[in-house]
Formats: C-alpha cells, sequence, structure tokens
C-alpha cells in the first residue's frame, strides 16, 4: 500500500516567525511541483516520516538559505522554507471473528 498524504492540510514552516497552514491552489488534492517549489524558493526534494513527508529545498545550504531550526527538529539540516505534510493515517480494519462451533 503506497502512502496517501493530506496535502489540504499542509503546514509551512519559515526559518523566522510562526509555521501557516497552506493549501494548493483552486481546492486540488496536491500541490503542483511549480507550486511548491515556489514556496521554498527552489528544486523540490522529499524526506519521508513515519507521520509524513518534509519537502525541502534540496540545495537549501548551497543556496546560503538560513537554517530552519522548527523545521530541522527530525534529526536534519534543512535550510530556508520547508512543507510538512501529514500522513493520512487509515483506520485499522476490525479483526474477522470466526465462530468455531458454525464452520
Amino acid at each position: 500500500m503506497s502512502d496517501e498524504y493530506n496535502w489540504p492540510a499542509s503546514i509551512l514552516y519559515h526559518p523566522t516567525g510562526d509555521p501557516i497552514n497552506i493549501k494548493p491552489i483552486d481546492d486540488n488534492p496536491s500541490f503542483g511541483e511549480d507550486e511548491l517549489a515556489t514556496f521554498i524558493g527552489g528544486p523540490v526534494d522529499q524526506i519521508k516520516l513515519d507521520n509524513g513527508v518534509l519537502v525541502v529545498n534540496e540545495q537549501g545550504k548551497e543556496m546560503g538559505l538560513t537554517l530552519n531550526d522548527m523545521a530541522s527538529k527530525n534529526g536534519y539540516s534543512l535550510y530556508g522554507n520547508v512543507i510538512f505534510v501529514p500522513k493520512i493515517i487509515q483506520p485499522t480494519p476490525e479483526p474477522i471473528k470466526f465462530d468455531i462451533k458454525n464452520l
């Protein structure tokens, strides 16, 4: 099963200031590559986490962007704007109960 992400619930973390909620334009289910590149200011890369994905500028350090302390708390050194997209958690199905007497 592939991971599904809740793009309309994305959070943009600036290197300074408060995070802001963002969502794709025109109520699209996900962002386009150009939209993501605009938010993060350069080429897009993704880092998968257990609870979602981080969208980062793959050349942020080389471009001299500011270290993003808030987004770097996952053990990565991330530079510039970073987008966190939460994973859609699928409910665990109820286990099937068999009645052995009626088999």
